[in-house]
């Protein structure tokens, strides 16, 4: 049975979000990406295609949050399962998964899981082997304080992990076995294997 996996990135500095908002949208060369196939990613959320640092920063702006110099003020959520869960078509060209059920339920689980106006970005990914999201969070806490060890923490991201694979038991995936702790200086961890099919990041 395939794997649910869920791995999380702070993004600590402007210049890291800048970074990754480039490369997302495909601002900049992907060298592992399929540029014919760049037309089926799809942004949800931030369809501007807008700096992630500046939407963050927007967001906790709006709640009132106090910002440290040295705050986090947004976390890269990745989510999507080992190779296998993708099934071909019949000519072995992949599916277009934008509009399924399957990208609904991702979307649905963020929001659901973060507070929909917590989720400041969305994007599906096509134009690699494997399908998968990177979504972006702004980690404020349910009274209101911008506190990404609150929210991501070895505790809350053990929740995470088994939440994001019962959301996506309907889709024939599974949770892995958690063999390790989550190191929270990076926040990553995953839902699958710790080796093997599906443990990449994809880019």
């Amino acid at each position: 049975m395939p794997y649910a996996i869920c791995r999380v990135a702070k993004i600590k500095t402007a210049q890291a979000g800048a970074a990754k908002t480039a490369h997302n949208y495909r601002q900049r060369e992907t060298p592992n990406a399929d540029t014919e196939r760049k037309p089926l990613n799809r942004e949800y959320i931030n369809t501007a295609e807008r700096n992630y640092w500046e939407l963050a920063t927007e967001r906790i702006q709006e709640a009132g949050a106090k910002i440290r110099p040295d705050s986090v003020r947004g976390v890269e959520v990745l989510l999507t399962a080992s190779p296998e869960a993708f099934k071909r078509q019949a000519d072995g060209s992949p599916h277009d998964w934008h509009g399924s059920q399957w990208a609904e339920a991702n979307i649905a689980f963020l929001k659901g899981k973060f507070g929909e106006q917590n989720v400041v970005s969305c994007t599906l990914h096509q134009d690699e082997l494997t399908p998968h999201f990177h979504a972006v969070v702004v980690p404020l806490t349910a009274d209101g304080r911008l506190s990404a060890k609150d929210v991501f923490n070895p505790k809350t991201l053990r929740a995470l992990q088994t939440e994001y694979a019962e959301a996506m038991k309907p889709f024939g995936m599974e949770r892995g076995s958690s063999t390790a702790a989550p190191n929270t200086r990076s926040c990553a961890t995953s839902t699958g294997p710790r080796s093997g099919a599906g443990a990449s990041w994809p880019r």
